[in-house]
């Protein structure tokens, strides 16, 4: 039991009247059950969204890596190709 329902319970045990039926002791007990259950669920999920992200991290680091000589590779021959068509165009100037 949740310290909701402990503190309406002694709420309850308390007074000589009833502040509350025991229908809504009982709802609130269950509705502080339920909380827990989504709680720790949340947490699962949670947990699991983040081996996920540190995965998907670690791919895209690795792609990066792979991609980044083809970059600078791809960038060298543009650069020769222009360097070349320049250096033949002021010779045929």
């Amino acid at each position: 039991m949740g310290i909701m329902g402990e503190e309406a319970k002694k709420e309850a045990t308390e007074f000589p009247y009833r502040v509350a039926s025991p229908e809504f002791f009982f709802l609130l007990q269950r509705i502080d059950r339920l909380d827990e259950k989504l709680s720790a669920r949340i947490d699962q999920v949670d947990v699991r969204i983040d081996r996920l992200d540190e995965k998907l991290s670690a791919r895209i680091d690795q792609v990066e890596g792979k991609l980044k000589p083809l970059i600078w590779a791809t960038l060298g021959i543009v650069l020769a190709s222009l360097a070349l068509t320049i250096s033949v165009v002021i010779k045929v100037w």
